[in-house]
């Protein structure tokens, strides 16, 4: 993991994918905002899923059905082929109130992982009908929409937004990663756009904002005043989640001929 962070921080050319999900930084509680962003869960120790303590990533309801998450979330050597995954919307995964659902199924991008600058980090994680009742979808951005933006100047100084499940992190000293199993959010400054990839900075010293981190994985990127649209989805950054974070656009030919064969694109 440390070699991998190491990598995703100083090659700013390819981030690599982890392989355990990366588990949001000086964020807040999200309380019943965000609804449609849910934590993945996975019976790591077969005990049963019993509350926060199964938090594996994050993702977003796309369709009533279809649950968008990283495809590393899904592919790794902790979660063989066929493994049972759940999801959950509730805005605590500790409170009494605590309620999931079992996946029926899941799908990665066969792509993913054959090309480290080209990652295809996409799953998709399908719930059974009526699952999501009363959950309204987030949209998924038209093709191009973020080089549209970058093109007009719209990027510059803008902020885009961190919903996730995961971890937070301590920004000096000997790296902890604090966590409540609470939707949380949080906010931070773009960086940079790459072809696939959009880079953003999470050095809370520097910008006094925020970022991601374990557990994270997978979860949706908004622009700070758009909560309705996912514009990509958390895949890597370094390892005590003090600088950067890369996340895979969903704007691209590459996200779209994938999510495309699962629901309606704009």
């Amino acid at each position: 993991m440390l070699s991998l962070a190491a990598a995703a921080c100083g090659d700013r050319a390819g981030p690599a994918a982890p392989e355990r999900p990366s588990f949001i930084v000086n964020g807040e509680p999200a309380g019943s905002a965000y609804p449609a962003v849910g934590a993945l869960l996975f019976d790591y120790n077969r005990d049963g899923v019993i509350n926060g303590d199964d938090e594996w990533c994050t993702g977003s309801l796309i369709a009533p059905t279809v649950f968008l998450t990283a495809a590393h979330c899904v592919v790794s050597s902790f979660t063989p082929a066929g493994s049972q995954f759940y999801v959950s919307f509730s805005p605590d995964l500790y409170a009494k109130s605590f309620r999931f659902v079992g996946a029926t199924s899941y799908q990665f991008d066969p792509l993913y992982g054959r090309d480290q600058a080209n990652l295809h980090d996409l799953a998709v994680v399908f719930l059974p009908n009526g699952a999501t009742k009363g959950i309204a979808p987030l949209q998924l951005p038209p093709a191009g929409y973020l080089d549209g933006l970058a093109a007009q100047g719209g990027l510059n100084d803008q902020l885009f937004v961190n919903v996730g499940y995961g971890t937070s992190s301590s920004q000096t000293g000997v790296p902890s990663f604090p966590y409540d199993g609470k939707r949380n959010v949080s906010k931070s400054e773009f960086m940079g756009l790459q072809p696939t990839w959009l880079g953003l900075l999470m050095n809370t010293n520097a910008t006094g904002e925020g970022g991601d981190c374990y557990g994270d994985s997978g979860g949706p990127k908004f622009l700070d005043g758009n909560a309705d649209m996912i514009l990509a989805t958390v895949t890597t950054g370094d390892y005590p989640c003090r600088a950067t974070t890369w996340d895979w656009r969903l704007d691209t030919p590459e996200a779209r001929g994938f999510l495309g064969r699962f629901v309606p694109l704009p």
